[in-house]
């Protein structure tokens, strides 16, 4: 069902709708000249053309020549004026208007209270209705502004998950290569050559070769090199830098001015990996800010993970020095937080500095589908 809107638009329907029902009531009751009814048909007929097209201000200056004329004739048509009187304030061209406002000094005789009155009417009518749809193309201007920054962060979002997942797949893949090509480098060559080495120690056994106690000794010494070259595969695979909470610990271990309190809550693991690509250099830029602003004799670093957000929290007490422009490493973290729908602040008195970051953390459901 649709409901009515009021709207500056409708508002100005309902009141060129509401003075032509009048002036048409006006002719009514007076003589009812053939010129009245002819004035009537064109102020309407030129109401319904703006209505429908977007008609220059400048056409208010026919339906003022119109009602001039019609009042050689016709001595009522100065209450017509109201229209294009309206019109003129309606498209913010008072200087339009300028031949109304004459009218008075020129048919002093036709000037009354009632036409002044409604002379007033219609100027206001038009300013208030004219500054009603200027404040609503304000604000539909910063409604499709807002869409369309929601749009672009939405997108900058969709890139930078996508980059994410492309990333570890890249990673994933070259992480498969190495550990293929170094199977097949050095341990299969090692066992093709053990598996050799006894099929030639099983013949020289047969014919009672006494070269074949050597042989044995070399497939010993393959297979023992074939187990090492494995183990240190196997070694291999453990990433060289900790992912998860063991990357936060990892940096806070390297913080050596002053010792730093880890507290962690809540399952880390509900956190995705896209999600530590932030939280691991904003945990950095906070430190290396403490380094460089602050004389704090304690760090403190809480991470809490709830049931909707992530929050990161690096709190000092030293004596921060506080500036009024932001850096370009803390200006690109908070756009890299605003991507995935988080924020980050800070806050510094005389007691200390804390830094926060704030992270959303979406459905796993969600993420699957």
């Amino acid at each position: 069902m649709n409901v009515f809107q009021w709207t500056s638009q409708n508002a100005t329907i309902i009141w060129r709708t509401t003075g032509l029902l009048l002036l048409f009531f006006l002719w009514l009751m007076s003589d009812s000249r053939e010129v009245g009814v002819i004035l009537l048909l064109f102020l309407a007929i030129m109401s319904g053309a703006r209505a429908r097209f977007r008609l220059p201000g400048w056409t208010s200056i026919i339906d003022q020549a119109a009602c001039f004329i019609a009042m050689l004739y016709w001595e009522p048509a100065a209450f017509f004026l109201a229209i294009p009187l309206f019109e003129a304030f309606l498209s913010r061209k008072i200087m339009y208007s300028i031949p109304i406002m004459i009218f008075p000094f020129v048919y002093s005789e036709l000037l009354s209270l009632t036409l002044i009155v409604v002379y007033i009417q219609s100027a206001l009518s038009g300013a208030m209705i004219s500054g009603w749809r200027k404040e609503a193309t304000i604000y539909l201007q910063e409604a499709d502004r807002q869409r369309k920054d929601r749009y672009e962060l939405e997108s900058l979002k969709e890139e930078l998950l996508f980059a994410n997942v492309e990333g570890a797949r890249m990673a994933e893949l070259s992480e498969r290569n190495r550990i293929a090509r170094q199977l097949h480098d050095d341990v299969g060559h090692e066992l093709t050559a053990s598996v050799l080495a006894l099929q030639a120690f099983e013949q020289l056994w047969k014919e009672g070769d006494p070269q074949a106690k050597e042989m044995f000794t070399q497939v010993q010494q393959r297979m023992t090199k074939s187990a090492e070259y494995l183990r240190e595969t196997v070694h291999n695979l453990k990433p060289v830098q900790e992912f998860g909470v063991e990357g936060i610990e990892e940096i806070t271990r390297h913080f050596s001015i002053c010792p730093v309190a880890l507290h962690v809550y809540g399952d880390t693991s509900k956190v995705p990996p896209y999600l530590w690509n932030i939280l691991y250099p904003c945990l950095k830029e906070a430190l290396t800010n403490i380094v460089r602003h602050a004389e704090p004799t304690k760090v403190d670093v809480t991470l809490d993970v709830s049931t909707h957000i992530v929050r990161l929290s690096v709190y000092n007490d030293g004596v921060v020095e506080q500036k009024k422009d932001v850096g370009v490493g803390l200006r690109n973290l908070r756009q890299r937080a605003k991507a995935v729908g988080g924020s980050i602040a800070i806050d510094g008195d005389e007691e200390g500095f804390r830094f926060i970051c704030v992270l959303p953390l979406e459905n796993n459901d969600k993420r699957r589908s």
